[in-house]
This record gives structure tokens, C-alpha cells and sequence, in this order.
């Protein structure tokens, strides 16, 4: 018989399927605890231990929770219940709880029911002192109770996000930019660019589990033959033994001379000795031609075949390309001056913090890590919530927490690990419940109490077959993959109830008549939402009644503003979650652009963009009179002045007022979003002064990166409306731990490939089955070679991040309640393995060709076109005088002069991105999609992407490219701000012959003299400033591209 899932009488783990009931598990387990025996049972559990009691107090218990909403949910849920416990006569028969606590008194004698009432009324008395928290909430109490052993100042702030960003970005500014390191930088950067590798030196500085393991990587962690047998273990070559002896013995007969045999030999024991030479090349060494057009083979078609299979082998020669002792030791040594510059970074940045008086989370942490085994926590019970998201590190610190009595609880599902980038170790859960010395046993919660029967149907079918180990991979742990588990219905009536199915886009050509996913989304919803599909009739009822009912989920954030441009057509409001979107409205682009242009009147691009803006709102045809002619607005000088005489947010206050900037959102279906976006802006710009004072250029700066060039997302301002609750568009991430009645996976015929980033730099763990040690290693290319690391961690890459995919498609398929609608494209009926479809029809054993023709049972075919006529919005303000408005209800964030009429707008806005492209990938070339980069810019116009492709092969051809190639010094986007001359200059490289930099300017278009003479002088201008703050400028040059 299984565990009783509430019993406190051993330490053990429970893996708890989704919608399970964790939370009310571990407060049932809770309050078992202070009362120091079983009072809470499970049906079928009568032993309660009384006898052996080991109650504690609410300071002697700790649950450790992933989140800080999440600890504050569990403490109003365990002392809420402790209040029904104390009131159990009174509660209503429908309380949900009622039933369990009259249960759980029933065997109970008067004596221990007073016990009972007397200590909960204590603990009650006592629930400030619970320690409910994250674990870094933990560690900093721990710090602050044992201040004298931490040498901790007890008084110290917890430095913000925002902060610490500008605190971490100001230390690698610093190092980089510091003479001392630049022989050091320019070693590396014949490889790296280090401007472009942030990400690694951040998580350098505030992971101390990275750091640890960072450090001990060197050219000993991996030896060369250990390397090579991981490779041959990752990266199977085909077994072409039968093959082999196929060809051998067809050319004996044959009477082909030796050298046949001999090339087929050599070929294969290359690849098998790390030495590949090419078919074609090793053919040429060895004077044979194997052409099945070309005699004697034309009489031999039949062993094509086997030819074939074993030419494969060229498909591999990357991995088992010869190797280069020369540059694996090279990469070695840049390894360690790269070290070098991490450590100068968290050096400085802990001295910043230091200065400030403030610590990180990583520094509470590692404080916590050093201390924890020299001080006596006095802990009876630790429980552990949500446990598949804890790193090595802080699992550390979970059991040196613990002392000999202590009792320790996990729950946690390894399918839900979805947080990796935020630190969390999958690997840690997975070999954390089966440490004996700390879990006794792993019990599993598989009662799903969230969704019907046909969900989870379909759901176990789906991951009984996704989660499954590769056999084929033999030398290292596959920790990195979760562990299927058949979730059961709570009740026998939702059993055959539900919904699966797909709403398939089949489009073979895109034409104008025919539709795109997001399209056909809005067009199913619509249906719903007016009453057009009877067998959805009950998510009809919930969108009336303004309650949930539908979420359309995606795996990330950049097609959310498409789908709801989509919706606001059928006139159906929709709340976007979680979608970093901010920086993207149309609001703050507006206030933006007449904000920059009042900053930079001479740039005619921001000129444009001011005025075209919902502020100023001038039509096309006075915008190309304005600027073709360079006309004077009066009312741009006006609002210059303003503008130079009054502090930012003033300003932005004053635009507002004037303009009714914020009246005029009333004209927009989703005016409170917004509205609120408004106020955000001018919170941000307050928020900014009151950090760094009135640095007007610097916050636009910043707001310029975050618009048009940033990862970095933020979302949008918070606000509260009953209509947008129905339908809502989110991240999958953001989902977790909700429920929603129906649940749409959007785009899920994308390639989850397609997001590992093709960084210059790779960095990732894994743990070898020999002596379960774990490994991180790093690599990058030396020249256009690959360092063995490098590729190994090419395919490890690989294997975590689908691992991890997989996983995000658990949770997003068990947040239904009821239904669940697979949305996709499908231009064929080739569906790649690699996606949530793919994953999703080969788990239901689903042809893929009923897909595409919709004559699959489960495809959604009867959609009616439901045709809407828009609400017009009035302006409550009847004094409020505006211009026509004309603009549409969706922008692309990165036009933000967007107009089919005027070339020379477009053009600007081109050449912007094509300099972008180049700063960014200009190394990657070779190995990067260019579609995708064009898709994340949202250029989709076809001529559009055919003129930046063009660029790209003008840069590539041309000398200055061979030169950053050729590894020179340079800085691409050089920003300066002296003595009033501010800007950027396109490039800079060192010219060591002539010991000094050249300036190099990019420029899109028809190249003239006319436009030759006008640029020289920009050039001047530039080489004025560079030699004004010190800098030996020997040539300046324009590259046309």
C-alpha cells in the first residue's frame, strides 16, 4: 500500500502530476506537523500516531516556495484552514474542506480533540512567525540571525532588478574598457565578440553555481580521448558494416582493381579516427570515381544504396573533421583569459554593491551556501514546494539546513521544469529523489483534479511516448528528461468528457484571399463568442458572463500583438499576458518619436515619425512637403521650446494635457490598456530622474535600445477590466499553476529549434554515467574551426533545450479544463518532429496527411465568416478639437514612420536594421538563418528582405569585412557624447600598419557624388570628434551596401 501523502512520520518526496492538488497537500501536511501526529489522513490510512508525538512550532517549520505570491497563497490557505478547523461546526455543508476535517476528528477521544483546538489556537496566535517564503526569503534570514558568523551588516537593502542590470552592465563597460585589458581583449576578440556576449558574463556575475562550475573548466575537465568517445556516443555514425562487405565482395566480382576497396576502407576509419576527408576529396587522393552513370558502375545500380548509405558519413564531418592540436589548445588559453575578464567584472560589481550597501540574491545565496553547515537552525520540518525548479546549489544548502531529526518534504513534477533560464536544475530533482540518505521514498500524486477525461486521454497518450530516454546515447545521465506518468480523472462522470482537436490552417500558396493562423484563431473565436458552435456552447456562456474562458497560449511573446490585432476585428477584447510588449505600443512609440525628434531636430526620420504621430496626426502628403522642402513647423518650434525649458517628465505631463494625449486612447477598443501604458511611460521617466536626474539623452538612449534592439522585454502596464478576463493571450511560462476552461496552443507548427541561440559563445552541464560527475563545459570557434567542446555542446544544446520543450508542451496541454484546440500552418503535409505538432501527432499515432486535408475526425472544418461592424468610440470631452485620425488599430513595432507612399521613410528605416544586422550577427553569417533574423526585425515584405540579403552580400565581399574577419579591433556603433556632439559612428577598426582607427560609414541606396560629397563632410565630422577625445584617426571611408 502507498504512502499517506499527509504523514509526518518519514522524510519522502511526492511527484505531483499536474492539477494534482500540491497546495492542498502540503498544508494538509502542515498542520500535521505542529500537531505532531497524523491528524490529517488519506481514505484508507487509520493510524494516526498520537502516541509518538512531534509537534512544532510555526518557527520550527519551514516550506520553501518557488515564488513570493506563492508563499503568501500558502500561508492564507494553511491558517485559513487551521480557522475552519477551529470552526468546523459552523463552516456551510458545501465548504470543500468541511468534509476532510470532520473526518479527520472522527477517531479522535475528547482528550486529543482538545489537544487539537488548544495548539492550532496557538499556532494561530503564532502565524507571524511562520517561515513560509522563496528560499532566498530563507537566506536572508538566516543571514540575519547569524549575522556575526556571515560578517553580515543585518541593515543591508536588497538592490532591485533595474539596479542591478545598470550596476552588472557598468562593470562590463568598465572592464572592457579598461587599457589594462586591452591586449587581453584583443586576443579574444579575434573570436568573440565580447560586446555581444553579456549573457555570459551576467550570468557570471550573479550565479554562483555557474561561477563554481565556470571556473574548474579547463583544458584537464575533458581529456582529448574522453572527448572523442562522447562524440562517437552523441553523433552516431550509421552502421555501414553490411554495407561494407556488400560493396567489397560486388567489386571482387567485378574485378575492380584494389584501390576501390582500399578508398571505402580509408573513408570510413577517417571518420572513426577524428580525420574525415570528404568523399569527393578522398575519391581525388585515390583515383577512383564511383558514378552509377559512368561504367563500370552503370551495370551496378543495385549497390547505390549501400554507396549511399556509407557517403552519409559526410553529413557527420563537422564532428569528426581532423584535429587541430594547435587551436584546441589556442581555444584552451582564451578560455583562460576570458576567465580573467568574468572575475575583473564580479570584482567590480561586488564593490559597487558594496559602495551601495546592497546585496543580490546571488550574494544572499552564496553567504548562505558559506555559513549554512556552522549554524543551528533548530528546523523540525522543511517541505520544499515546487522542488523541480531548485538548482544545485540551493539544494546545498536544503540539506545542511536539516540536522539529524529533521524531517524534509519535496513535491515537485519533473515534467513542470520549464525554468532553466531563470537557473533551475531538472537534474537536481532527478537525482535528489533518489538519494536514500535524505528521501525515503517518491510517492506519486496522479489524480487530476483540473481537467476532463479526454484531455488527459490524449495527454498520457502524447507523453507516454514523448518522454521516453534515448538508448542509443550510453556515457552521459539523461537527468535532463522528465518521467512520464498517467494522470486519472477525480471523478468517474468526467471520464469520456472534453475535447481535443486542431484547427489546421492548410494553405499551400499564400494568395490574397487566403488566411493566416492568426486569422482563423480570431474567426474560431468568433464563433464561440456569437453563438455559431453548439458543441462549445458551455465557453459561449462564460465569455457572457465576462468570466475565463479561453487561453491562447504561445511558447513566446511576438506573435501576441498579431492575434489581437486580428480579434479587435471581430470586436472581441482580449487581455495580453505576460507579453513584454511595452516598448511596442503605439502610444509609446509616439510619445517616443516627438520626443526624440524634439532631442535631435535634424534627424529627418524622427521627424517624420513626430509627425505622423497620434499627436501631431499630419497626413502623408503635408509630411513629404515638410520634409523634402525641410519646412519650418511652427508648432514643432513651439514645442521645442518647451521642451528645452522644462524637465522630462514635465514635458511628458504637458504633452499630455495639451494634446489630450490620453483622451484621444478613447477612440481605441483597448483604450484603458492604453491609457495605462501612458501613465507607466511617465512613471518610468520620473522613475529615471529620480536615479540619474534630468539626463534627457541618456533615457531616450535607453528607450531607442529597448524599441527597436533589445532582447529585453517589458510588459505592459497593469489595469483590471471584467471584459478582458474571457479571452486571454499569453506566454506558456505564464500560465503555470493557472487553469483555463478551453486552452488554444498557437504557432505550434514552429521549429522549437529555431530559439537556441546561435551565440558565439556555449556554455552547458552534463553529468557522465561512469562516475555520475558532473561537467560544464564552454566553447567557441577559433577561426572557422570548432574546438572539439564546441561541438560536443552543439548537440547538448540540442538534447536539453527539446527536453525542455517537451516539457513546456506538458504544461501548456494540462492547463485545460475542458478543451483543448491545436492551432497551426501547414503548407503540406510535411510535419517536422521538432514541433509541438510534430510531438503532438506522432504521440496520437495521426496521419499527417488527414491533417493537412482537415479529414481528420478531430479537425475543426465548420467555421462561419461572421462579418462585424465596428462600435464607433465618442469622446466624452466635447471641447477636445482633433485632426482626422488616420491610423490602424495594429502597428508593427519597428515602423515607426510606416507609410507605402514615401520611399525615402522606408528607406531610413531599412538602412537602420541592415546596420543593426550587421553589428549584431556579422560573425554568424555563415551558420545563422537569415529568415529568422528578418522575422524578429518583422520585415516580411519579400522586396524588403531581398534589399537587406543584398546588403549583407555587398558587406561580405567587401574589404572591410575580410578585415573583421581577419580578427582587427573594432567597435561597431560607436557611440560618443562630447562637449555637446553627440551620435553614433557606424564602424571603427584599428589599422596596426598605420597604428590607428579607421572610421567606416555604412550606407543603403544609390550610391552619387552628389551624396559622396555630403557624407565626406559627416565623415569629417565624425574624425573631428574621435581625434578631439584622443583617438589616432588614419583613414575614414563610406561602404556602400
Amino acid at each position: 500500500m502507498s504512502l499517506n501523502k499527509f504523514t509526518i512520520q518519514k522524510s519522502f518526496a511526492i511527484n505531483a502530476g499536474a492539477g494534482s492538488g500540491k497546495t492542498y497537500t502540503l498544508s494538509r501536511r502542515y498542520i500535521n506537523a505542529i500537531l505532531g501526529f497524523d491528524f490529517f489522513r488519506e481514505k484508507g490510512f487509520e493510524d494516526i500516531y498520537f502516541e509518538n508525538l512531534k509537534q512544532a512550532t510555526t518557527k520550527q517549520i519551514v516550506t520553501i516556495t518557488y515564488t513570493e505570491a506563492a508563499a503568501l497563497e500558502m500561508k492564507e490557505r494553511i491558517f485559513g484552514l487551521i480557522s475552519k478547523i477551529l470552526s468546523v461546526d459552523s463552516l456551510d455543508d458545501k465548504d470543500a474542506d468541511k468534509s476532510s476535517i470532520l473526518e479527520a476528528f472522527k477517531i479522535l477521544n475528547l482528550e486529543q480533540k482538545n489537544y487539537v483546538i488548544n495548539t492550532l489556537q496557538q499556532a494561530l496566535v503564532q502565524s507571524s512567525d511562520a517561515k513560509i517564503s522563496t528560499i532566498h526569503s530563507f537566506c536572508l534570514d538566516i543571514l540575519k540571525t547569524n549575522a556575526d558568523i556571515a560578517k553580515f551588516d543585518s541593515q543591508v537593502d536588497i538592490i532591485k532588478d533595474d539596479e542591478k542590470d545598470k550596476l552588472i552592465n557598468d562593470s562590463i563597460f568598465q572592464t572592457l574598457n579598461n587599457p589594462k585589458n586591452k591586449e587581453i581583449i584583443k586576443e579574444i576578440s579575434k573570436y568573440l565578440n565580447l560586446f555581444f556576449i553579456d549573457t555570459i558574463f551576467k550570468k557570471y556575475a550573479t550565479s554562483s553555481t555557474f561561477r563554481k562550475e565556470f571556473d574548474s573548466f579547463d583544458e584537464n575537465s575533458l581529456d582529448e580521448r574522453s572527448l572523442k568517445f562522447l562524440l562517437l556516443d552523441l553523433y552516431k555514425l550509421p552502421d555501414v558494416k553490411e554495407d561494407y562487405e556488400i560493396l567489397c565482395n560486388r567489386f571482387d566480382e567485378d574485378k575492380l582493381e584494389p584501390k576501390y576497396k582500399e578508398f571505402l576502407a580509408k573513408y570510413i576509419e577517417n571518420y572513426f579516427n577524428f580525420n574525415a576527408i570528404s568523399w569527393g576529396e578522398l575519391s581525388a587522393q585515390f583515383d577512383v570515381l564511383i558514378q552509377f552513370n559512368r561504367r563500370p558502375f552503370t551495370q551496378m545500380k543495385d549497390i547505390k544504396d549501400n554507396v549511399e548509405n556509407i557517403k552519409s558519413f559526410d553529413s557527420f564531418y563537422g564532428i569528426y573533421q581532423p584535429i587541430n592540436k594547435e587551436k584546441e589548445a589556442l581555444f584552451y588559453k582564451k578560455i583562460e583569459l576570458l576567465k580573467s575578464l568574468m572575475k575583473e567584472i564580479k570584482s567590480l560589481y561586488d564593490s559597487k554593491l558594496k559602495e551601495l550597501g546592497k546585496l543580490d540574491f546571488d550574494e544572499i545565496i552564496s553567504k548562505t551556501h558559506e555559513i549554512i553547515k556552522n549554524v543551528d537552525l533548530n528546523i523540525k520540518y522543511l517541505m520544499v514546494d515546487e522542488f523541480q525548479d531548485t538548482n544545485t546549489t540551493q539544494y546545498e544548502i536544503i540539506k545542511n539546513a536539516l540536522n539529524k531529526d529533521s524531517n524534509l518534504f519535496v513535491v515537485g513534477d519533473s515534467k513542470q521544469s520549464i525554468y532553466s533560464f531563470q537557473g533551475a536544475e531538472i537534474e537536481v530533482f532527478n537525482e535528489a529523489i533518489t538519494d536514500k540518505n535524505y528521501i525515503s521514498s517518491v510517492e506519486p500524486m496522479d489524480v487530476n483534479f483540473r481537467s476532463d477525461g479526454v484531455v488527459l486521454d490524449n495527454v498520457n497518450k502524447i507523453f507516454e511516448k514523448l518522454l521516453k530516454t534515448n538508448n542509443e546515447i550510453t556515457l552521459i545521465k539523461q537527468n535532463y528528461e522528465a518521467t512520464p506518468q498517467a494522470l486519472k480523472v477525480s471523478k468517474d462522470e468526467k471520464t469520456n468528457i472534453g475535447t481535443f482537436r486542431f484547427l489546421i490552417n492548410s494553405n499551400v500558396e499564400q494568395t490574397e484571399d487566403s488566411t493566416n493562423e492568426f486569422e482563423q484563431i480570431a474567426k474560431f473565436i468568433a464563433n464561440i463568442k456569437y453563438g455559431k458552435l453548439e458543441e462549445y456552447k458551455h465557453i459561449n456562456e462564460l465569455i457572457e458572463n465576462q468570466q475565463k474562458a479561453i487561453a491562447v497560449v504561445f511558447d513566446s511573446k511576438t506573435k501576441m500583438l498579431e492575434l489581437k490585432s486580428y480579434l479587435a476585428k471581430h470586436n472581441i477584447e482580449c487581455k495580453v499576458s505576460a507579453s513584454e510588449n511595452f516598448y511596442h505600443t503605439k502610444e509609446v512609440n509616439d510619445i517616443f518619436n516627438l520626443l526624440m525628434h524634439l532631442q535631435n531636430p535634424k534627424d529627418k526620420y524622427y521627424k517624420a515619425a513626430a509627425l505622423r504621430t497620434n499627436i501631431l496626426r499630419y497626413s502623408d502628403d503635408e509630411i513629404y512637403q515638410i520634409i523634402s522642402k525641410d519646412l519650418e513647423i511652427e508648432e514643432l518650434n513651439s514645442l521645442k521650446n518647451e521642451f528645452d525649458t522644462r524637465i522630462l517628465s514635465d514635458f511628458v505631463l504637458f504633452v499630455y494635457q495639451k494634446y489630450s494625449f490620453k483622451e484621444l486612447q478613447n477612440y481605441f477598443s483597448d483604450c484603458e490598456q492604453r491609457k495605462a501604458n501612458l501613465d507607466k511611460f511617465l512613471f518610468k521617466v520620473l522613475d529615471y530622474e529620480n536615479s540619474n536626474g534630468n539626463d534627457t539623452y541618456m533615457f531616450l538612449k535607453q528607450c531607442e535600445k529597448n524599441i527597436y534592439f533589445s532582447e529585453v522585454g517589458e510588459d505592459e502596464a497593469f489595469f483590471k477590466s471584467d471584459n478582458l478576463e474571457s479571452i486571454q493571450l499569453c506566454t506558456i511560462h505564464s500560465t503555470k499553476g493557472l487553469a483555463y476552461p478551453m486552452v488554444i496552443l498557437a504557432n505550434s507548427d514552429k521549429n522549437v529549434y529555431s530559439q537556441i541561440q546561435s551565440d558565439s559563445i556555449k556554455h552547458n552541464s552534463f553529468t557522465l554515467v561512469s562516475n555520475n560527475e558532473k561537467k560544464l563545459i564552454t566553447g567557441f570557434k577559433v577561426d572557422n574551426y570548432e574546438p572539439m567542446c564546441f561541438r560536443l555542446l552543439k548537440q547538448i544544446d540540442k538534447l536539453k533545450h527539446l527536453a525542455e520543450k517537451k516539457r513546456l508542451l506538458y504544461v501548456a496541454l494540462t492547463r485545460a479544463e475542458h478543451d483543448v484546440i491545436i492551432s497551426a500552418n501547414m503548407k503540406n503535409a510535411n510535419i517536422k518532429d521538432s514541433s509541438y505538432l510534430g510531438m503532438i501527432v506522432n504521440g496520437l499515432d495521426i496521419n499527417p496527411d488527414d491533417l493537412f486535408n482537415k479529414d481528420f475526425d478531430g479537425c475543426i472544418t465548420n467555421l462561419e465568416n461572421i462579418e462585424i461592424s465596428k462600435e464607433s468610440k465618442i469622446l466624452e470631452n466635447e471641447e477636445i478639437v482633433l485632426k482626422e485620425l488616420k491610423f490602424d488599430e495594429y502597428f508593427k513595432p519597428i515602423s515607426a514612420t510606416n507609410s507605402s507612399t514615401k520611399e525615402d521613410n522606408n528607406a531610413t528605416k531599412l538602412g537602420t536594421i541592415t546596420h543593426k544586422i550587421f553589428e549584431l550577427y556579422w560573425d554568424k553569417f555563415d551558420e545563422i538563418d537569415i529568415e529568422l533574423i528578418l522575422n524578429k526585425f518583422e520585415i516580411i515584405e519579400e522586396n524588403e528582405q531581398l534589399k537587406i540579403k543584398n546588403s549583407i552580400e555587398y558587406f561580405k565581399n567587401s574589404d572591410v569585412y575580410k578585415l573583421l574577419k581577419s580578427g582587427v579591433e573594432h567597435r561597431f556603433e560607436l557611440e560618443f557624447n562630447y562637449q555637446d556632439k553627440k551620435g553614433f559612428i557606424d564602424l571603427v577598426y584599428f589599422d596596426e600598419s598605420k597604428a590607428g582607427w579607421v572610421i567606416v560609414d555604412f550606407k543603403t541606396g544609390i550610391k552619387s557624388q552628389e551624396k559622396e560629397e555630403k557624407y565626406q563632410k559627416q565623415l569629417e565630422f565624425y574624425k573631428e570628434v574621435l581625434s578631439d577625445i584622443g583617438m589616432s584617426v588614419v583613414g575614414k571611408e563610406i561602404l556602400w551596401v
